[in-house]
């Protein structure tokens, strides 16, 4: 019997540095129907040409070459093209292990999911990866929707990012990322697992997230890192009023998205936003240090700003890697 298809869209732009060590991981995976998607986003330099080359060796490989609009435009353009029954996501300058597919289909299919989710190790340049991929599934856990967005607030072992997770299509081709913003996986990877009757997570460490020096986290401020803390302030919104036992736990993945974007800003140029963050901090702290299953470092970071705001912004520096 045939294996179900499963497609993976990775988002290409100006990667010509790293796209082969991506795609060479999913040609190389165990798993073997799948589709790759390599969306050319209006790349300049080598990297569309680098994907067409792969595309001539390999007819699982399918090239889209695009005007520029961005990583949610790129994801969006693939979607209805993608012909899987289920569908992840890559970042092009990542890569993944070769169970990496094959863990998630196999936790997604035998536990009855509608998402499967992973897990990552960050990897810096120069260093060894410290992990070792194995194709049997390690401590799964099965959720309900409440359950899973509780460890996403709380950012344990679940995060807002797009890769790292399978989906069934009838999930993720009901929603579109937003066109031209940063951090546009929060307000999607919120609605797909409020989608979901059952969730699937798995402590496989299969993904490889890349913590290039000029990679958005680690860029310098400007002003569309904005965009992280309206998606963090909607998704509170919502989950107050949809899952209002999940309070304490939207306020804490608040104000740890407002010090890691607040941080970032190292002038005086954006003093009107400086001035909106650290008030929000103050608005939310003493909830989140009197939350006892907050994350440490949120409490400790929310204890910490009573001491002012250079005092807790030297503490985040000495203790936070910024690239």
């Amino acid at each position: 019997m045939k294996k179900t298809l499963i497609s993976i869209i990775v988002p290409v732009y100006n990667v010509e540095k790293y796209i082969s060590r991506c795609v060479e991981s999913l040609i190389g995976q165990s798993y073997k129907n799948i589709e790759i998607i390599l969306v050319d986003d209006g790349s300049t330099d080598e990297s569309g040409m680098i994907c067409e080359q792969y595309a001539n060796k390999d007819n699982r490989i399918k090239v889209i070459h695009k005007k520029n609009g961005g990583l949610s435009d790129a994801r969006n353009v693939a979607i209805p093209l993608s012909k899987g029954e289920y569908i992840s996501f890559v970042d092009s300058d990542d890569w993944v292990s070769k169970f990496y597919i094959e863990n998630l289909y196999n936790a997604i299919t035998k536990n009855y999911s509608d998402i499967a989710m992973s897990w990552f190790e960050n990897v810096f340049e120069d260093r060894n990866i410290a992990s070792k991929p194995v194709n049997i599934l390690e401590k799964y856990q099965c959720m309900n929707v409440e359950m899973c967005l509780k460890k996403m607030l709380y950012q344990d072992n679940i995060e807002t990012s797009a890769w790292g997770k399978l989906y069934k299509r009838q999930i993720i081709e009901k929603l579109r990322y937003p066109v031209g913003k940063l951090y546009e996986d929060i307000p999607v990877t919120y609605s797909a697992i409020t989608l979901s009757s059952k969730i699937v997570v798995i402590k496989n460490i299969d993904y490889y997230y890349f913590q290039r020096k000029d990679s958005i986290q680690n860029a310098k401020f400007n002003i569309k890192k904005m965009d992280g803390v309206k998606h963090c302030n909607d998704m509170m919104k919502k989950v107050k009023r949809e899952y209002p036992n999940l309070k304490s736990a939207a306020e804490c993945r608040y104000i740890s998205t407002i010090c890691n974007i607040l941080f970032q800003i190292r002038d005086n140029s954006y003093i009107k936003e400086k001035k909106f963050l650290w008030n929000e901090i103050c608005k939310y702290r003493k909830n989140v240090i009197k939350d006892k299953d907050a994350r440490k470092k949120t409490r400790v970071a929310a204890v910490l700003s009573f001491g002012g705001y250079h005092f807790l912004k030297f503490v985040y520096e000495k203790t936070q890697w910024r690239g």
